[in-house]
Formats: structure tokens, sequence, C-alpha cells
């Protein structure tokens, strides 16, 4: 099997590639107020998801005591990420569509810490995060059957990934042209969509049959 570090580094490139509201706001930062305080946003979204993760894997990992809360949390957190998945899928891109999530600040040079809070504040307030990496530390604690290493290791891989692609996204925002182009981010949300489809497959088909995890 794959290593969780591997598996969790790749669920993290897919949510890198998603192109929501965070992506837009780094951008825009990137932009108008430079790579410091784009990375300082970056750390901002870094710091709120890993405030999310954690609360939910304590969470989960005292919810799932016995086999049967594993298998019903296993297949209901599969299910929701096959349907992340479909919603990516068939979402359509109007051509018009435009996101402003960062509101330029008037100020000659503002604070680094401002942005730092604007990109915790972002993230932290957005439910559908809140339900995403809810239904991940379910699906994923059920899959590693609770083992705390894997799961550490899983997100440990997830969050550095996500953290590391969006600092590369803010030093290289002057060349990337993907918000502009609605078609291309009909593909980027159509290759999203087939990676969580299978990624909660995948978890489906471990929690059913029972297959262990293992390290090699």
């Amino acid at each position: 099997m794959i290593h969780p570090l591997f598996e969790g580094i790749i669920l993290g490139i897919t949510i890198s590639i998603t192109l929501g509201p965070a992506l837009i706001a780094l951008l825009q930062t990137s932009i108008k107020h430079g790579t410091r305080r784009g990375i300082a946003l970056a750390l901002g979204i870094f710091t709120s998801d890993l405030t999310i993760v954690i609360g939910c894997f304590f969470g989960a990992s005292t919810i799932i005591t016995n086999p049967t809360t594993h298998m019903i949390f296993g297949i209901f957190g599969g299910i929701i990420l096959i349907g992340f998945g479909l919603f990516n899928l068939t979402r359509k891109m109007e051509t018009h569509e435009q996101v402003e999530v960062i509101n330029e600040i008037r100020v000659k040079k503002p604070a680094l810490y401002r942005y730092y809070a604007k990109g915790f504040l972002l993230n932290i307030s957005n439910p559908f995060l809140w339900g995403f990496w809810l239904t991940s530390a379910l699906a994923i604690t059920s899959t590693y059957h609770g083992n705390r290493i894997f799961v550490l290791l899983f997100f440990s891989g997830t969050l550095g990934t996500v953290l590391l692609t969006d600092i590369i996204k803010v030093i290289l925002a002057k060349k990337i042209k993907v918000t502009s182009n609605p078609s291309l981010k009909l593909w980027v949300n159509r290759i999203v969509g087939l990676v969580f489809f299978f990624f909660g497959l995948f978890v489906l088909i471990c929690v059913v049959f029972d297959i262990p995890i293992s390290i090699k």
C-alpha cells in the first residue's frame, strides 16, 4: 500500500489546484501588495486549516472506537467525498464568473499581521471547509482504524503540501492566468472532481471490505 504521507501529499495537491476564494485571495494579495504579504496570507490560511484539522481529528478519533462506528463513519465519509467529486464534475463555470474576496486596504504600508488575520478568517469562516475537513478526518481515521501515527502522517503530507503550493502560487502570482480562463477552470474542476471521486471510492472499499492499511 501507499505510505500515508504520500497519500496525504496526493490529497494536498488535489486541494491546491481547487480554484476557490483562497486561491483568488492569494493571487490578488500577491499582485497588489507583494510577495511578503501574500505569504502572510498563506500562513493565515494554513493556520486555520491546521486548527480545523486538529479539532476534527480529536473529535473523530474519540467517535470511532469500535468496528460498527468505524464502518458507519467510514461509509459516510466516503460517500461525502464522492459527493464532492460529483459536484466538481458537474459544476458549470459561467464565463462571467468572478470572485472578489480581498478588499484593498487603503493604507500606505499594510502590516503583515493584517494579511495573516485575513487569511485565517477567510478560511475558517468557510462552512464548506469545515464540512470537508470533518469528513476527511472521519474518513481517514476510519480508513486507518484510528491509528494516530498514520493519520498524523497523512495530514502532515496534506497540510504541508497545501502550504508549500500556496507559497509557490504567491511567488508566481504574476504569471498565473488561470483565474481569467473559464475553460481552464472548468477542466481543472473536472480533474479535481475525479480525484475526490476515486479517493472517496477508495475509502469505501477499504472500510466495507476491511482492507488494512500498512506501511512497507
